[in-house]
């Protein structure tokens, strides 16, 4: 059970509270109002010194997860985090947001970070700051991707190695190797093993190199997808379930890629069976391909050595052979511009896989044709269009037009069916495209992360920034800290949340109708999180967890993790994150356990990052919109806090929007609440500005487009977190939604969100699964 020292708030804590808003109502001094130490003035000399780059030796220890994760928060541009020999054993996910990052082993044999029985997130590794570089190590056994590198102008990997250490599975997470919508990318001697979706993944990103790499045991071996301007070069790809695939996939925020080259591979016994997941896109890749082009346009592949690849060598197909109608106006499902040329083929076809390759091989026979294209054209073409597909000087290939859209049992039986085994009609040249040029990485601006000042000047006690009365166990709030409510709070692992906003003296905040509200340089927000003895007593006892700081400074935003201690006097900062053990009698009457994550400070951007930004989340003018139990009676707060001149420029409540009580049917319809729920919920990160933009998924409220939100959206880059389900939301379905699925798991590297929750909501759950069930069936 909980510890014996806690803190008892009544369940009309917000009355007592409510006092300290009343008394700026009334005009009471503030004279406790002082300012934090934590300031955003330049540094000193003394700080400049302090703040130059080094190279930190972190060495393994019984507490290595929040040191090297403190080391990660504290680095600035031109550090190198020097990781030593060793099996480093992690529990949970690192992140990383330091530009002109060095991250560096002894060697992909010798140093390793295993995350076998990973607790927390869905990476091993994520990382989103530019110009980094990590090489010479292992990620092992991460429960989904191994490393995962967002946005970042300048990458290079370099020497890593990433590993499912038992085989082939559809429980291994889906990328080793993972930048996305990135730019400036060198992937090089790099060793990819085990993944369940590719081994080396390059999507919607631009001006890509990946050479010298070796993967095996992947279902793709490398990926590049949704990519404008990659090289892939001098790889070896073998016994993987697909050597190289070149895709465009629809939904995303990036797409139509061009201008990869392929060459100089050795791309051979690609023959692994399938061990993708169900639902996934790469699910579909039969055994033995060696390399697959879809949908992507400009592609020109040479000098490749291509064996054995049991069903075909090479294969151009559109995406529309999936069977999965796209939902986006904007996307182009054929491959145009596909150039083959001087590659050396050898065996193979011998043992052709998939539907579609079984069947055609019951008219082609055995084996198959190195060369196959679906020949599913544009149904248009003009004169400047490219030509689908031209061939060159490949030797004694063998090749075959499927002409898949007259493929058919049917056709098959009357002897209708033609496929062209003419290469001569394909036969031809093209302009080559251009070699990818990449930048160096610039220098490091000394003091270019003003987050590592603010972080060493931070209150090392929550006591110390002076917001609470006593030593805060009560979570009484001194005067001009301002208690609040949501209509919809973010779910925690069914914790209690206490919530305050301390604004700058003389200061208010100003109305936005979107977003949060728009908030002084100086502002503090805090969040207390805490857990009842007993949820079925009101009167329980209550163990104070954590409470989150956001600081507004002139630099931006700013979060810090405090922990309380056992006594319940006080509460630590923890940069690298921590974790408690707590149980409790829930609402049923029945004991309940969690091991409590407390984020560090690089996954509170995670979360609350749009385009790079760490903003808040919680406090919009929609969500703010209710009443609030002041000593005077109900009162709406935004009336409220407009009338003790803490808001600015909001119009009269009759013109603002009021988000639905997710578990209230007064509020709003099944859809309404439902939405409500995922926006507060999963649209911090699901919308097109957010950590998970590159899913092409947003959650957001006012998202009106279903294909958006996830009508018959197929998924990208979610592994086992399909659940053997094709579409995100299926009208009618919620049993074959991956929306449901993800919101149902409590398994690290599948349930959603992934970060800052254990356990799953029974009540919001009937609540989505109602909303699907209740939607019109139609067709895809």
């Amino acid at each position: 059970m909980l510890s014996s020292n806690r803190c008892s708030i009544p369940i009309s804590w917000q009355v007592l509270f409510s006092l300290s808003a009343c008394c700026l109502l009334l005009g009471c001094s503030d004279a406790s109002n002082e300012t934090p130490k934590m300031t955003s003035v330049p540094p000193s000399v003394e700080m400049q010194v302090k703040l130059a780059p080094k190279t930190h030796v972190v060495k393994l220890s019984a507490s290595v997860q929040y040191e090297l994760q403190s080391r990660l928060i504290n680095a600035v541009p031109g550090d190198t985090i020097q990781l030593e020999e060793g099996i480093y054993q992690l529990n949970g996910q690192l992140d990383v947001s330091c530009d002109n990052l060095t991250i560096r082993g002894r060697g992909h044999d010798k140093t390793i970070l295993s995350f076998r029985g990973q607790q927390v997130g869905s990476e091993g590794l994520v990382a989103t700051g530019n110009s980094l570089v990590i090489q010479d190590l292992a990620v092992e056994d991460a429960a989904g991707n191994a490393i995962k590198v967002l946005g970042a102008e300048g990458v290079i990997f370099r020497g890593v190695r990433t590993e499912w250490t038992g085989g082939p599975s559809p429980d291994n997470g889906a990328y080793g190797i993972y930048p996305v919508q990135c730019s400036n990318v060198l992937i090089e001697d790099c060793i990819a093993i085990g993944a369940s979706d590719a081994g080396i993944y390059v999507g919607q990103s631009y001006d890509v190199i990946v050479r010298g790499c070796r993967v095996e045991q992947n279902v793709a071996g490398i990926e590049i997808e949704n990519t404008h301007r990659a090289d892939v070069y001098d790889n070896v790809a073998t016994n993987n379930t697909g050597g190289l695939l070149v895709f465009d996939l629809p939904g995303l925020p990036v797409t139509n890629g061009s201008k990869v080259r392929v060459f100089k591979n050795k791309i051979f016994q690609n023959n692994t069976p399938n061990f993708a997941p169900p639902g996934n896109i790469v699910a579909t890749v039969p055994a033995g391909t060696g390399l697959m082009i879809m949908a992507m346009d400009d592609v020109e592949v040479f000098e490749n050595e291509i064996s054995d690849n049991q069903s075909t060598g090479i294969s151009i197909v559109s995406f529309l052979i999936t069977g999965r109608p796209p939902k986006d106006p904007d996307y182009d499902p054929y491959p145009e511009g596909i150039w083959i040329h001087h590659n050396v083929f050898s065996g193979g076809g011998d043992k052709p896989s998939g539907q579609l390759m079984e069947s055609l091989a019951a008219v082609l026979g055995t084996p198959f044709p190195q060369i196959f294209y679906d020949g599913i054209a544009p149904p248009e073409t003009t004169g400047d269009s490219p030509a689908p597909l031209v061939i060159s000087d490949n030797g004694e290939v063998t090749f075959a037009n499927g002409n898949v859209a007259s493929l058919s049992p049917e056709s098959i039986a009357a002897g209708t069916y033609a496929p062209d085994l003419n290469a001569d009609n394909y036969l031809g040249t093209r302009a080559a495209i251009k070699p990818v040029s990449l930048k160096p990485l610039p220098e490091p601006r000394l003091n270019g992360n003003p987050a590592v000042m603010i972080y060493r000047q931070a209150p090392s006690l929550l006591s110390e920034w002076g917001l609470f009365e006593g030593t805060g166990n009560t979570q009484q709030p001194i005067e001009g800290v301002i208690p609040y409510q949501l209509n919809t709070p973010l779910f925690s692992d069914h914790t209690s949340k206490f919530r305050f906003i301390r604004l700058p003296t003389g200061q208010a905040m100003t109305y936005r109708a979107q977003g949060a509200l728009s908030f002084p340089v100086g502002t503090i927000i805090a969040k207390t999180f805490a857990y009842s003895d007993d949820m079925q007593d009101d009167n329980s006892p209550l163990q104070l967890l954590e409470t989150r700081i956001q600081q507004h400074t002139a630099s931006g935003w700013y979060g810090f993790s405090y922990l309380w201690n056992e006594d319940q006097t006080d509460a630590q900062l923890v940069l690298g994150g921590a974790s408690r053990e707590v149980s409790w009698v829930n609402a049923d009457g029945a004991t309940q356990s969690n091991n409590y994550q407390i984020p560090n400070a690089n996954q509170c951007l995670v979360c609350h990052s749009q385009d790079g930004h760490f903003v808040p989340l919680g406090p919009t003018a929609a969500n703010l919109n209710r009443d609030f139990n002041y000593p005077s009676g109900h009162q709406n707060q935004l009336d409220h806090f407009q009338q003790a001149g803490l808001l600015v420029d909001a119009p009269q409540l009759d013109f603002v929007d009021s988000l639905p009580v997710y578990d209230d049917s007064s509020t709003g319809s099944i859809p309404q609440r439902a939405r409500a729920w995922l926006d507060v919920n999963c649209a911090h990160c699901h919308n097109p500005k957010g950590t998970a933009r590159t899913s092409g998924l947003d959650l957001s409220v006012s998202q009106q487009e279903p294909a958006r939100f996830g009508v018959w959206k197929s998924p990208v880059a979610t592994g086992r977190g399909s659940g053997g389900r094709k579409f995100d939301i299926v009208p009618g379905k919620p049993a074959e939604s991956i929306l449901l699925y993800r919101l149902e798991s409590d398994e690290p590297g599948v349930r959603m969100p992934n970060l800052s929750r254990n356990l799953s909501h029974p009540a919001s759950l009937s609540l989505i699964e109602q909303w699907i069930a209740d939607m019109p069936v139609e067709e895809q």
